[in-house]
């Protein structure tokens, strides 16, 4: 989804800290990227990067870049030479970046993370006095979220009105369509990566291939069916849809959305798993190859918004502690476990009152969950991509003890 009202008024909220800290140094020495996808915490990504510069200021903790909490680059777009988007990450900053293509290997996104942040190839004009004097490489925060509670969210937070003003899309877009504005197929990108039985830098093992082309054919096709096919959505949009059908109907169209569309705003679900392999075996290559002999490290911790939603606090610390879990880190676990009581007395009053934050506020969700579990068409992908979100959330949750 495109940047809503709530980054508006984050990046108001963080105005006069953002603007101190633009001239401050610090002696944090990590790049710390915030990775999220439509409906897995664009709203917690934001409040992430502020609890961070609110409450670990430099030069304890990373600056916020020139961007503030909006993304770095165009999201869901690459280029044809540049299969990744180029971050150009810069050590002891904190930025964010909502649903980036990596379709590159492994090996060139770890060369993009790690070695494209030199400040000299950053237009950033602040990059000299907001960069670390030391470089120890990349922490990335990737915000993720069990495919069956993303897709419902996604449907109740569509599928009412007023329509928010930056989710003007739903009027526009055609959700069964497969390719990008360029005419390049999203398939050809996402499925590449998730076409194996099994993955080494995760531990898994899938009795079929994780994607199949003929799944998402059908989801496409599923879709086909449902879009402007009955008597008076003819000429409907994709809102008109979601207002109209039944909600198994609707929610169909709104679940295949997320998964393979490729216009603008849509497949969501598919490019969230292909970047969980993709950073994963990054952070493999770097631990085993010459990029570890540069003294850089290339960290991922995999966090899901559903234990936000459930356990803010504990999710909070987990949060703080990869943060600043290197011996460099002067935060104790006391600082830590306060900033997190802060943040989930902050979440639980902005739960109330977020249209953003979907979850629990719908009697119909695990009934809907339970119906794309056992559709015939979404069920097995989507069990499958429910192992691997689980499988990356338990070695992460392994990874950093409380």
């Amino acid at each position: 989804t495109n940047a809503n009202a709530n980054t508006q008024n984050s990046s108001n909220g963080n105005t006069d800290n953002a603007a101190a800290a633009a001239h401050a140094s610090s002696s944090y020495n990590f790049a710390v990227l915030i990775i999220s996808y439509h409906k897995t915490g664009h709203d917690l990504q934001e409040d992430l990067v502020k609890l961070l510069i609110d409450e670990f200021p430099p030069p304890i903790g990373p600056n916020i870049t020139a961007k503030g909490v909006k993304s770095l680059v165009r999201r869901r777009m690459h280029t044809p030479v540049h299969l990744c988007s180029r971050l150009y990450l810069q050590p002891g900053t904190v930025a964010v970046q909502h649903a980036p293509d990596l379709f590159c290997n492994a090996e060139k996104l770890a060369k993009i993370l790690l070695e494209e942040g030199d400040h000299r190839k950053n237009k950033d004009s602040n990059s000299n006095n907001i960069q670390s004097s030391k470089d120890l490489g990349v922490k990335i925060v990737h915000l993720v979220r069990n495919p069956f509670s993303m897709a419902v969210s996604n449907y109740h937070y569509h599928a009412k009105k007023p329509i928010p003003r930056p989710e003007m899309w739903i009027t526009r877009q055609n959700p069964c369509q497969v390719t990008y504005p360029n005419g390049e197929l999203f398939a050809d990108y996402v499925l590449p990566s998730l076409s194996k039985r099994s993955y080494e830098a995760l531990n898994i093992n899938y009795d079929s291939r994780l994607i199949l082309r003929s799944e998402f054919e059908a989801i496409a096709n599923d879709c086909e069916s449902l879009y402007q096919t009955r008597k008076g959505l003819e000429t409907a949009n994709q809102f008109e849809h979601l207002m109209n059908l039944d909600a198994p109907d609707g929610l169909r169209l709104a679940t295949a959305e997320l998964t393979i569309q490729g216009d603008d705003n849509g497949g969501d679900m598919l490019r969230m798993s292909n970047n969980i392999l993709k950073l994963k075996q990054a952070e493999k290559i770097v631990q085993n190859s010459w990029m570890g002999g540069r003294n850089k490290e290339f960290q991922v911790y995999t966090l899901s918004l559903d234990d936000f939603i459930s356990e803010p606090k504990k999710s909070a610390l987990e949060f703080l502690n990869f943060v600043f879990d290197h011996n460099e880190a002067d935060v104790s676990m006391e600082q830590k476990e306060s900033a997190a009581m802060k943040y989930s007395q902050t979440y639980l009053n902005k739960k109330e009152g977020s249209r953003h934050i979907t979850d629990g506020k719908a009697s119909d969700k695990k009934q809907l969950a339970e119906y794309l579990r056992h559709d015939a068409v979404f069920g097995p992908p989507m069990k499958k991509i429910e192992m691997l979100v689980e499988t990356a959330l338990a070695e992460s949750r392994n990874t950093v003890m409380l």
